[in-house]
């Protein structure tokens, strides 16, 4: 009898080792194959709100790339975590207490590139352009600082996913918004990084070569760009809006134009002169617009107001109304000899409104006109105190 309950205690006992073995097994392979089933891309469709992600993914250049080769670390540990970490997600899914537009929590870190790229890599595919991406790495710069559009087009960003109908986002929808505007890095955002570390902004900082136009290398070029620009300064700024004398930086820039200077050059060189406030703004141009022109000799005085006559855009190239305000290029301006003339109806077209019988400057008269020059009628209230 005893043998025999021994033998059947056995047999219980290997029972019960096969059936717990049986279930782990299972449940092993059920947790693996539910971690391997959700890391493919495609599942990221089953919610609607990813939709826009998958579209844009699918027609990026990492769309043979799975999500989770970026978005989690590596390793069977990781992914579980990863798992568990996104079990919330789907309960603000199921109960619809998610928020739009969807966001990561967290910053891609740099080892996840460089999993596939490689820090030596320095010239780009782009013509002339220099990255030492080496450099960037030692000063902390993430990759992501600079590639944060490359798989998504920096959707969320710009407002794409805000809401609508998500469902509607295809491989075509994404292709419209995968382009290299909303992928490649802008110059604004290696121009503002360099300001802020003191980098140079001089072009031979990123660029290996000689970007000059061939209109440029024209020896009338000096003398005729200014005409050239009046027609069309949105394609002068296309370069010269980052052009930069060599060695500077953003902080050596000068101050931003007052407002009362902007509204003044507006109403001097009118809407379709603003080359002229251009030239005044941008730092390249004033370099050479600071110094004074050979047609500015001794006889100049008597001579300038043909000139302005013919063309006072072209002076108000250089030369603004007024010579306390910020953004006057040359010391000479036209407040500093001609003072302001009232023909009448003057207050008719004045831009804000003036006592009929005001005869004592104001604080807010001086905001725009010369306190020196009107003082030589007017008298002045005494606003200092």
């Amino acid at each position: 009898m005893k043998i025999q309950e021994t033998f059947n205690d056995k047999r219980k006992i290997l029972k019960f080792t096969i059936i717990a073995i049986g279930i782990s097994l299972f449940t092993l392979l059920l947790v693996v194959g539910i971690t391997y089933g959700t890391s493919i891309p495609k599942f990221c469709t089953v919610c609607h709100i990813m939709k826009p992600e998958f579209a844009t993914w699918e027609a990026s250049s990492h769309s043979r790339v799975d999500c989770v080769a970026c978005h989690v670390d590596p390793g069977f540990g990781n992914a579980l975590k990863h798992k568990a970490i996104a079990t919330k997600e789907l309960f603000m899914y199921l109960t619809k207490t998610y928020e739009l537009p969807i966001r990561m929590t967290e910053q891609l870190p740099d080892d996840r590139c460089l999993r596939c790229h490689s820090l030596k890599r320095k010239v780009s595919p782009s013509s002339d352009l220099y990255i030492p991406h080496e450099r960037h790495a030692a000063k902390k710069v993430a990759c992501v600082k600079c590639h944060e559009g490359v798989a998504h087009g920096k959707i969320a960003s710009r407002g794409l996913t805000m809401g609508g109908d998500l469902n509607k986002w295809n491989k075509a929808k994404g292709e419209q918004v995968m382009v290299s505007d909303n992928i490649l890095p802008k110059m604004d955002l290696c121009m503002d990084c360099h300001g802020r570390r003191g980098v140079s902004v001089a072009c031979e900082t990123c660029h290996s070569g000689s970007m000059m136009p061939e209109s440029h290398r024209e020896k009338s070029f000096k003398l005729n760009h200014g005409k050239l620009a009046k027609k069309n300064i949105k394609y002068c700024d296309t370069c010269h809006s980052f052009i930069k004398a060599p060695g500077v930086t953003s902080r050596d820039l000068p101050e931003q134009e007052d407002p009362v200077a902007k509204y003044l050059n507006s109403m001097q060189t009118g809407s379709g002169s603003t080359y002229a406030e251009y030239a005044q703004s941008n730092e390249y141009c004033v370099e050479c617009h600071k110094k004074r022109p050979p047609s500015h000799n001794d006889q100049w005085p008597f001579e300038h107001g043909r000139a302005a006559d013919k063309d006072s855009q072209r002076c108000l190239v250089c030369h603004v109304p007024r010579g306390d305000v910020k953004g006057t290029i040359q010391s000479g301006a036209c407040s500093s000899c001609h003072p302001s003339i009232h023909k009448s109806p003057w207050r008719q077209s004045h831009p804000v409104e003036v006592p009929k019988r005001l005869g004592v400057l104001e604080a807010r008269c001086v905001q725009c006109h010369v306190r020196d020059v009107c003082g030589s009628c007017h008298g002045i209230k005494d606003f200092d105190s």
